[in-house]
């Protein structure tokens, strides 16, 4: 087997503290990136989430929301009956085209459908196909990050 030996030029030294901050600023930027694609998921909507940023450690970021409409779509529901409140009448539009599309980060236009239902006794929702946001842009940044990260590194050298 052959040995192998790093070879530095002379008075390479590396400032940690520059590469701490370059780290630092790849995650910030991240992150910020990352809430701007959560906020494309909601921006069609009439009433949308809100996204925060958090650093639960120095080296690491989070994006989330507390909505639970967003939590209920991003998830998927069971098939479910809806009825009525108490004495009164079920009314929704058909046919209904959703603003988002799984895996998808995006949101469009969408429709509540042109024809009304009216229902005394409620009706069998087929349930919600997970949109699994957080999935496709966890996936979408995992590919970049890596990249983006050893060029702030390569910089700060």
């Amino acid at each position: 087997m052959g040995q192998s030996r790093v070879i530095l030029p002379k008075g390479f030294s590396v400032d940690r503290a520059r590469q701490a901050q370059a780290i630092t600023n790849v995650l910030n930027a991240t992150a910020l990136a990352m809430k701007v694609d959560f906020e494309v998921t909601v921006q069609t909507w009439n009433d949308p989430a809100g996204f925060q940023i958090a650093s639960p450690t120095p080296y690491s970021r989070t994006v989330g929301t507390d909505d639970s409409v967003y939590s209920m779509l991003n998830e998927g529901t069971k098939a479910h009956e809806i009825r009525p409140k108490a004495g009164g009448i079920l009314v929704f539009n058909t046919p209904f085209r959703a603003k988002t599309v799984p895996n998808r980060i995006s949101s469009g236009p969408g429709s509540k459908g042109g024809n009304q239902v009216i229902s005394r006794h409620g009706v069998r929702h087929p349930g919600t196909t997970a949109r699994a946001w957080d999935t496709a842009i966890a996936q979408k940044w995992q590919k970049l990050i890596g990249a983006i990260m050893q060029r702030a590194i390569d910089a700060s050298v």
